[in-house]
């Protein structure tokens, strides 16, 4: 159950937890660091950048570039039910543990929506829900933030507006990066060329301010009280303390630093970079481990681990790519007519989902 503790006690915003209705059980048998074998090819009018979440033992859901959420069965590949929205679904849905799924949508409204595809409530801003909603389930809060420019903090329950933080309308595509949750239900997200925490009733708890842009979301390890994150045009990927906000470390790449780094069970983040490597960082120490270089860029994809530790990664050369902890050496990789876009959803029963730029969603399984 290490894995599953793990889950619990770090935020990244392709952390499994966040993606399933229920806890991870036990995976123990499961061959993580062979290649999975391919199931079903589900077709779709248009691209899956939104990242899949289980919301029933055989239902998973997916946004879609047609103007939908999907709900289709993990096992058969067979259509359940269909969401009309009135733009295009980039948002990942984040999935309480009654299997509802609060999603945000091109056409500019946030939704909670249950297990049969009905919406319990919804909330419409003046701008996209790019990013992806975060739901603090201890305090039953949502954080959502808009290309409004402001960042919304509702009630799970009801939808009812707690508070809401506007930020600077002259900064293009604000908000892009997704909430974090620091240990202590503290809120961490960037604007511009700040990076913020606020307290659970919105107050500024601190702040990090760079000369270039947060537009990723930050990886946050709650046993550490450590995040990372990484900066736009100058490349910098930096560790800092979540209490205070201070910055611990700067590491230095030569690309744009705008993909979702990952976390694993030994504190060790996965951080890509458009210079074309991918990055190893000790939060506990505060050493590069390796970097490797795998010729493709990291776009905005957050970044997956395996149980075992190991990364779990999609390039911009659409393949998906499985990295060893210890040495960053390629374990397998996946590749597909189809191609990869989304970050996979991995499910403890061993099912691996992941949605592509070529209007499709692939499920693979690895079998004991």
């Amino acid at each position: 159950m290490y894995y599953a503790e793990h889950l619990q006690r770090t935020w990244y915003k392709n952390n499994q937890a966040l993606r399933c209705y229920r806890p991870w059980r036990s995976s123990a048998g499961l061959p993580w660091r062979a290649k999975p074998t391919h199931l079903h090819t589900l077709a779709c009018s248009e691209r899956v950048w939104s990242i899949p979440c289980r919301i029933a033992d055989d239902r998973i859901v997916f946004g879609c570039w047609d103007h939908s959420l999907q709900c289709v069965s993990l096992h058969e590949g067979r259509p359940l039910w269909r969401f009309e929205t009135a733009g295009p679904v980039y948002s990942s849905p984040a999935v309480s543990a009654d299997g509802s799924i609060v999603v945000g949508c091109e056409d500019h409204f946030l939704r909670r929506i249950n297990q049969d595809g009905e919406c319990l409530w919804d909330m419409q801003a003046e701008g996209a829900f790019h990013a992806s909603p975060t739901i603090d389930h201890a305090r039953g809060i949502v954080y959502a933030g808009s290309y409004d420019h402001t960042l919304y903090a509702l009630a799970h329950g009801s939808g009812e507006l707690l508070w809401r933080r506007s930020f600077d309308p002259q900064v293009e595509d604000d908000l892009y990066s997704s909430p974090a949750l620091d240990g202590h239900g503290n809120v961490i997200v960037g604007t511009d060329n700040t990076l913020m925490c606020l307290a659970p009733d919105g107050q500024e708890r601190w702040r990090i301010t760079e000369a270039s842009r947060f537009e990723g979301t930050a990886a946050i390890d709650h046993r550490l009280a450590r995040g990372i994150i990484g900066t736009e045009v100058d490349g910098k990927i930096i560790v800092f303390d979540t209490h205070n906000g201070e910055v611990l470390r700067a590491f230095y790449s030569q690309g744009l630093v705008v993909s979702c780094p990952s976390l694993s069970p030994q504190a060790v983040a996965y951080v890509g970079s458009d210079d074309g490597h991918v990055y190893a960082i000790d939060l506990q120490s505060l050493q590069c481990r390796w970097r490797v270089n795998l010729d493709c860029q990291f776009r905005y994809t957050p970044f997956t681990v395996l149980p075992t530790g190991d990364a779990l990664l999609v390039g911009t050369d659409e393949r998906l790519h499985c990295l060893a902890q210890g040495t960053g050496q390629c374990l397998w990789r996946l590749e597909h007519s189809g191609g990869f876009h989304s970050s996979p959803l991995l499910t403890d029963d061993g099912y691996l989902v992941i949605g592509s730029h070529r209007n499709a969603v692939h499920i693979y399984r690895w079998a004991h």
